[in-house]
């Protein structure tokens, strides 16, 4: 199910759970995050990254790093609306292949 809340995006009941335990900063930083490239501002390799799962869905991955690690939230486009499926706590360089499974599954509920 998808929660509509007051912003130009949307965060998935199971994303919002997903936040639920991260810092109310890095909340603050991925809302900030999200409204510029919403807005059309190009952000840096360092903030944004897009890539393809699976060869067919494009992801678009939210970065934000603070004291206490680096935190991902990962969105994609459901008509003309950016919605946000997947959040985590990064702790390898790599996607995890759990992180993969579970952002293939959301994106299978969406559709």
């Amino acid at each position: 199910m998808i929660v509509n809340l007051p912003s130009r995006f949307t965060w998935t009941e199971t994303c919002l759970r997903d936040v639920s335990s991260f810092p109310r900063e890095t909340l603050d930083e991925f809302e900030l995050l999200i409204n510029r490239y919403l807005s059309g501002e190009r952000l840096s390799s360092k903030d944004f990254k897009t890539f393809k799962i699976d060869g067919k869905n494009k992801i678009l991955e939210f970065k934000v790093k603070d004291r206490s690690g680096n935190w991902r939230a990962i969105a994609v486009y459901l008509r003309t609306r950016l919605v946000l499926i997947y959040a985590f706590h990064k702790k390898t360089q790599q996607l995890s292949e759990h992180d993969k499974n579970s952002i293939r599954r959301r994106i299978r509920r969406l559709e």
